[in-house]
């Protein structure tokens, strides 16, 4: 037989009146002997990542000091005698106990049976996780007969051998309302602590002897023992029986405030608020003999988990920057500012090795012209209409530009206006889609009016993309009117400090632009060939290709997916091809943020 510490514990009804507490004494066996304290979260589980959104969670779990914490088989062993007929006449025994079966909650995974004793013990339940069918069982309770309290319990120790799980808490719920044999009590005490079955004694009345006896086989199994004198108290103390022998469960999140689990037949359950980002949560278990244990799951209620887009085009099986005959023309600044030093280099030489590697990747079919300004006059000549088309457009003008490109030599002054207006005369008889590429690091200096010139241009069905390099943030001066030229002209605007953010600006405003609705609310932009993923939470989306004609299409974004979409054009018919694959975990943008610095 198994050693025992015995340790006195007050246990305190709560929900009942002020004055009722019920005395107890509760016996710890040794911990080689019956197994430690062992808490678990089932629910969430650790790393999860849980809904958009989410402030809070439901913390389920299971905490036992009997033996599995995975598993709770229960049984009631109830009086059935006669005497009861008296001491209880409104049947609260059955109610109580019905009630702590119905308030179990649904995700614990437990057995119940149910055991009737008077001169004899009979199974009425066996184990089973049908709640209603012992429900059913304890409402049949018979009330005839004597006490003997050892054959109910050795009927639930047969039972648990027959049906009782490996690595379960077995537990007899104990239910008397007089005094029984003590020496054949004490054998099935016995019996049930070397079975390591724990036995919760209740007991209505105010039998003294009663009392002693049924406390004794509480602490001799590690259980704890509860007396009340009105059947009208049953209820709440069936619902204050610590099953498994926890006393509570108390929930903390990111070492804040613990809260308390609520606490019934081996499981808890509560909610925890959460912080954004990751939380770690813990259920910190206390036993009926004062030992604690923990566990600690964690979570992650970041940003909602977005889809990620891609969008390519084709036109007649080749790769393109638009679904119809596009031609851009680049303006360069070689103003005298173009000098300027950006990560140990001149800022003109960047931006030279930019679109000169630029010219390697656009596809044949795209017209290209390159004008620029600045490049011929010295800035204390003061000329403001220094600007030349150094190349005319055409498909097949590649090797031309780039020697443009590779002399420029940063001379003069900024007159934006001039060379935009006579980027309007570049386009000629041009058709198709048309666009101007201003790639500059200041604002007018000839005191023309570069949103009128950019406005000029929008009547013609010409937009002007801008991209101010190596210039302040977007919160300058000087960034905020070239920003408002690329607006007056529906173009994009964009800034770029960064040898690597010059190529990716250039890939963003070559291609024919884009933008994402969702429902009638532009949600995003981009433009064909840049390669710039879009990041949407699920749901159903319209993209707008702003060619000529404009196309929309359809496409319906899921949460930890990536879609590639194809827009094809072959023989005038344009259509669309979607390839899905799991991606995984994406966090989506703040809503709104970045989409001015992308239109």
């Amino acid at each position: 037989m198994r050693k025992l510490l015995l340790i006195p514990l007050a246990i305190v009804c709560y929900g009942c009146a002020s004055d009722q507490v019920y005395e107890s004494r509760v016996a710890a066996p040794i911990a080689t002997q019956q197994g430690e304290l062992r808490v678990e979260i089932r629910t969430p589980t650790n790393g999860q990542r849980l809904p958009s959104g989410s402030t809070s969670v439901e913390v389920d779990g299971g905490a036992s000091n009997i033996g599995g914490v995975r598993y709770l088989d229960m049984i009631f062993v109830m009086d059935g005698s006669d005497s009861l007929r008296r001491s209880d006449p409104e049947n609260h025994r059955a109610a109580g106990a019905i009630e702590l079966v119905r308030s179990l909650s649904p995700k614990s995974d437990i057995q119940m049976g149910v055991v009737s004793f008077n001169r004899s013990g009979r199974l009425l339940q066996a184990l089973s996780a049908d709640r209603e069918a012992v429900a059913k069982a304890l409402d049949g309770l018979p009330r005839d007969g004597q006490t003997d309290v050892a054959s109910g319990i050795r009927t639930a120790l047969a039972e648990f051998q027959l049906n009782a799980r490996d690595d379960s808490s077995r537990v007899i719920m104990l239910f008397t309302d007089g005094r029984s044999s003590e020496r054949r009590a004490r054998q099935a005490m016995a019996e049930a602590a070397a079975q390591g079955v724990a036995i919760h004694t209740l007991l209505l009345g105010s039998s003294s002897s009663g009392a002693a006896i049924l406390e004794e086989i509480a602490m001799a199994t590690g259980a704890s023992f509860q007396q009340v004198l009105d059947p009208a108290q049953l209820t709440q103390a069936f619902l204050n029986m610590r099953t498994t022998g926890v006393d509570t469960v108390h929930l903390q999140v990111n070492e804040g405030n613990s809260v308390p689990a609520q606490l019934l037949g081996g499981s808890f359950s509560g909610q925890v608020n959460l912080q954004p980002g990751e939380n770690r949560i813990v259920a910190v278990a206390r036993s009926l003999s004062g030992n604690t244990a923990q566990a600690a799951v964690t979570v992650d209620s970041g940003p909602p988990n977005c889809g990620v887009l891609d969008v390519k085009a084709e036109r007649n099986g080749y790769p393109t920057l638009s679904l119809n005959q596009r031609a851009v023309e680049i303006v360069v600044d070689a103003s005298r500012s173009m000098w300027g030093q950006l990560e140990g280099q001149a800022k003109m030489s960047i931006a030279q090795d930019t679109l000169l590697e630029a010219t390697s990747w656009f596809p044949d079919d795209l017209q290209l012209g390159i004008r620029a300004y600045g490049h011929t006059s010295n800035s204390d000549l003061n000329d403001c209409a220094d600007s030349e088309l150094l190349v005319a457009f055409g498909a097949n003008n590649r090797d031309q530009v780039r020697r443009a490109i590779s002399n420029l030599r940063p001379l003069g002054q900024t007159p934006l206006a001039y060379a935009l207006n006579q980027a309007a005369q570049d386009f000629g008889n041009v058709v198709g889609e048309r666009a101007v590429l201003l790639v500059t690091d200041g604002i007018e200096s000839c005191g023309g009016e570069p949103v009128a010139a950019a406005q000029a241009l929008r009547d013609m069905g010409i937009k002007v993309n801008v991209i101010g390099f190596g210039m302040g943030n977007s919160l300058d001066e000087d960034t905020a009117s070239l920003d408002a030229l690329a607006q007056a002209s529906g173009g994009r605007f964009l800034l770029a400090s960064s040898t690597a953010e010059l190529q990716d600006a250039l890939a963003g405003t070559v291609g024919a632009p884009f933008q994402i609705f969702q429902g009638r609310t532009q949600v995003a932009s981009g433009a064909l060939g840049s390669g710039e993923p879009i990041l949407l939470p699920e749901g159903d989306y319209r993209l707008v290709l702003n060619g000529t004609p404009a196309e929309s299409f359809d496409i319906h974004m899921t949460e930890g997916e990536g879609m590639s979409l194809t827009l094809s054009k072959s023989n005038g018919v344009v259509s669309q091809w979607e390839e899905r694959r799991q991606i995984g975990y994406t966090a989506c943008p703040v809503p709104d943020a970045g989409l001015r610095a992308s239109r």
